[in-house]
């Protein structure tokens, strides 16, 4: 949240109480000052609500409690990625996030899961180990997306599928051995200029042909693989290029980390403390009471100054004041009472007047 300065009168507010507090918040916005919001920590009593309903103005805020809570800390907004963008992308917008993590979300902006450099990584090794063929769970919009391939035949394009990559480098003898091998997965060949590896391809009916380096198809495979289902593309580059931007198109959910819980806006700090230490990227993302992302919170937004200031007025007595201002920097005291024990940390305009 933004910085805001709240004025409070004391705890069980009578009417000067309130009415001084919507007053002087007055008085600041007439002054330019839009940060300040006139609250109050008790209910009206009803010769309180009665004058405010008679002028027509509306009552200050209701805070039962200041105990220091995730508002107060986190920053206001973040950027967050739709769960169906391909891994690629998302790298791109997580180096500006905030913290470098980054929120993934449904089509309504509900929080799923958050992209962090930790899991990233995990998913990455996993999905390269040379030991260990793991299927890329991906879709040919997304593939194509990705490199910024040219479609020549699409079939089926935007549904996501485990793919089995297979480069058409080899001698045509050994390559369709292994192309045999595994006939009964979904398949994505990625061949350069080798028109009997694009035939056998066809023959085979894989789901995507890949043409490297802005190869073409003659138009007699073209027609067989249009008769025969199969999807081509055209990538603008190389083999090895083509073949990481593959397992890089990936949608980001599949990547992202779906166990690190989300917290509300409104939870308290001692409430999140041991989450953010959980948590393998100390940060958590803070959604509303719909679930919908608000911003990130991290171990680091605790060490600096909360979000919140007071400024107190019919009173100047700790006992009086709303619970938990002590966490806060006070600004003012403005009073007419006896002066009590109180002290602050900083300089503050203090008007005490009979």
């Amino acid at each position: 949240m933004e910085k805001t300065v709240y004025i409070f009168g004391h705890k069980n507010p009578d009417t000067d109480a309130v009415v001084a507090a919507a007053a002087y918040a007055k008085l600041k916005e007439l002054l330019g000052q839009k940060k300040y919001v006139a609250a109050r920590a008790g209910h009206l009593n009803p010769q309180t609500e009665y004058i405010f309903n008679k002028f027509k103005i509306k009552p200050p805020e209701y805070i039962a409690e200041l105990n220091p809570k995730t508002a107060f800390y986190m920053s206001a907004g973040c950027a967050t990625v739709n769960e169906n963008t391909s891994l690629w992308e998302a790298l791109k917008k997580i180096d500006t996030a905030q913290n470098q993590v980054l929120p993934v979300v449904d089509d309504g902006g509900y929080y799923k899961s958050l992209l962090h450099y930790n899991e990233f990584a995990k998913n990455v090794l996993l999905l390269m180990n040379p030991e260990k063929k793991t299927p890329v769970t991906t879709s040919i919009d997304l593939i194509m997306k990705t490199m910024k391939a040219q479609p020549i035949i699409l079939k089926n394009q935007a549904e996501l599928f485990k793919a089995s990559i297979l480069v058409g480098s080899s001698a045509t003898e050994s390559f369709v051995h292994k192309l045999d091998q595994h006939r009964s997965e979904q398949m994505v060949v990625i061949a350069s200029n080798r028109p009997e590896i694009h035939e056998q391809c066809i023959d085979a009916k894989v789901r995507l042909l890949v043409l490297t380096s802005g190869h073409v198809l003659s138009k007699e495979l073209r027609d067989k693989a249009e008769k025969n289902g199969v999807s081509v593309i055209i990538s603008p580059y190389g083999t090895s290029s083509t073949s990481m931007l593959i397992a890089y198109s990936t949608p980001v959910i599949v990547m992202a980390d779906r166990s690190i819980p989300a917290v509300h806006a409104s939870d308290t700090i001692g409430k999140i403390k041991p989450l953010l230490r959980e948590s393998p990227c100390r940060c958590l993302p803070v959604v509303d009471d719909e679930y919908k992302v608000m911003g990130v919170i991290s171990e680091s937004d605790l060490l600096r100054e909360p979000n919140v200031e007071l400024v107190l007025v019919d009173h100047n007595e700790a006992s009086q004041a709303v619970e938990g201002f002590e966490h806060y920097k006070l600004l003012e005291v403005i009073d007419h009472h006896r002066i009590g024990t109180f002290g602050t940390k900083n300089p503050i305009t203090f008007i005490n007047t009979p």
